[in-house]
């Protein structure tokens, strides 16, 4: 994945063999506010464009060792999806279009004037923010649909399958899977897809309240008919009528509500609290649980009839796990709900996708909002370090002592200081021991920095 583009600038790929030009043109380009990186030959080039992603190459075609344009020409396919700008000393119009052809964006002829080299950079990182715009744009219109849905991954696909097929029927179904993996979305997309659509959708969870409160809320109850009844109070599947209602965690329903629920189910009627006259509500019922219901059947805590009567037909919702491929892009979609302009750095990416995530999408969506919301004012990049302290995997320090900190004066500045060193620390170590480029990760100065580094007494090194 190409790096995202800080405020400061952009990642820049020098690739010339000429020492004299690398120092010129990589310190021209810094003092612009731009990361460089460079390379003197095509197997180096290759190698850092393959770790660092870098947004633009600046590509001299003549490359070692036969000094020819076809060698240079041979590797500006290799470097997409970066922006490449060709340099050559042959102001070649053939040559033009071939580098063209094979996808070169611009074409320099040496000797380059600096101007002219500064505002070619600023519009190909230009181009190349708006492709990776485009990118996204286009990852989110295949992963999701109209159902609602996100994800690439052959279980994610499969899943959108099955409940196209499902949802224009009106038979009942069980949606299964781990807490978190989005078992209400699927609950959704069904109702979205059905011919019920124009009809409400309802929801409960059934795990959180007594039988007594269940009864109520599903089939409502009559004033008067328990301490606090001051009206009629229709219930969930009155209220739901012509629509779906969505059980949530049925495994976790009262051995009492279950055998009602099975009597609505069976017969479409039900009495509400306090009530004796039948009363009916069309509904369809979708149910969702993380527990193996069929092992709870075998146990006596869920009845068999209800089992069946609720099962006509099975979702089941993968884990984060079995997706992981899907995690950049949901990651993605949930940071920029709290920092539209924020983006992850590479560092970033790798580790989402290392962690198990045992809370699935819930526990993802949190830790990058929670990472999101520390950004610092004008950041625009979430590294892993931040990642980190959201997910809270970082360590906290053993002992926090008013002394922790040399002219501290308590907790919070101890505390404060440990963030400090961690995060600096992170910094400095991605970015080599650079100090200007860690200040830049840091979003803060140079000068900043070092002053930081002196009070909090860490090796200014680089």
């Amino acid at each position: 994945m190409t790096q995202p583009l800080s405020s400061a600038g952009g990642h820049v790929l020098l690739v010339d063999d000429e020492p004299a030009y690398q120092r010129l043109g990589s310190g021209f380009l810094a003092a612009l506010g731009h990361r460089v990186s460079v390379a003197g030959d095509a197997d180096q080039a290759l190698d850092v464009f393959a770790q660092d992603r870098p947004h633009v190459v600046l590509l001299d075609l003549a490359m070692p060792p036969r000094m020819e344009p076809e060698a240079g020409l041979a590797l500006i396919p290799r470097f997409a999806p970066a922006v490449v700008v060709v340099l050559t000393g042959h102001g070649d119009r053939e040559l033009a279009l071939r580098a063209a052809e094979l996808g070169a964006w611009d074409f320099l002829t040496k000797p380059i004037d600096p101007d002219l080299l500064r505002i070619v950079v600023a519009r190909a990182l230009h181009k190349s923010r708006l492709d990776a715009e485009l990118r996204t744009l286009r990852a989110d219109a295949g992963a999701q649909d109209d159902l609602g849905l996100v994800g690439l991954s052959p279980p994610m696909q499969a899943l959108r399958q099955m409940v196209r097929r499902v949802a224009p029927t009106q038979v009942s179904v069980v949606v299964l899977g781990p807490t978190g993996t989005g078992k209400e979305l699927v609950a959704r997309a069904l109702h979205a897809c059905s011919p019920r659509r124009d009809g409400p959708f309802g929801i409960i969870h059934c795990g959180a309240l007594t039988a007594e409160l269940l009864e109520s809320e599903l089939f409502g109850h009559l004033k008067g008919s328990f301490t606090g009844a001051y009206r009629d109070q229709p219930g969930l599947v009155e209220t739901a009528h012509g629509g779906t209602l969505f059980l949530d965690e049925v495994g976790e329903m009262p051995a009492p509500m279950q055998v009602k629920l099975l009597r609505f189910l069976q017969e479409g009627s039900f009495v509400p609290v306090g009530g004796r006259t039948l009363r009916h509500a069309d509904v369809r019922v979708v149910c969702a649980t993380h527990r193996d219901l069929e092992a709870m059947v075998r146990e006596g805590s869920f009845r068999e009839d209800l089992f069946y009567r609720l099962r006509g037909m099975v979702l089941r919702t993968p884990a984060l796990a079995e997706r992981a491929g899907d995690v950049p892009l949901l990651a993605a979609r949930f940071l920029r709900r709290v920092a539209p302009a924020a983006r992850f750095s590479t560092d970033a990416t790798a580790w989402l996708q290392a962690q198990e995530w045992p809370g699935n999408v819930r526990q993802l969506r949190a830790v990058v909002e929670a990472s999101g919301a520390l950004l610092g004012a004008g950041e625009a990049q979430v590294d892993a370090a931040l990642l980190r302290l959201a997910s809270g995997s970082e360590p906290a320090p053993a002992a926090v002592t008013d002394s922790a900190l040399p002219g501290g004066t308590g907790l919070l500045d101890a505390a404060i200081a440990e963030l400090e060193t961690r995060l600096i620390g992170e910094a400095m170590r991605a970015a080599g021991g650079n100090q200007s480029e860690a200040a830049r990760r840091l979003g803060i100065s140079r000068v900043g920095l070092i002053k930081k580094l002196a009070r909090l007494g860490l090796r200014q090194h680089g």
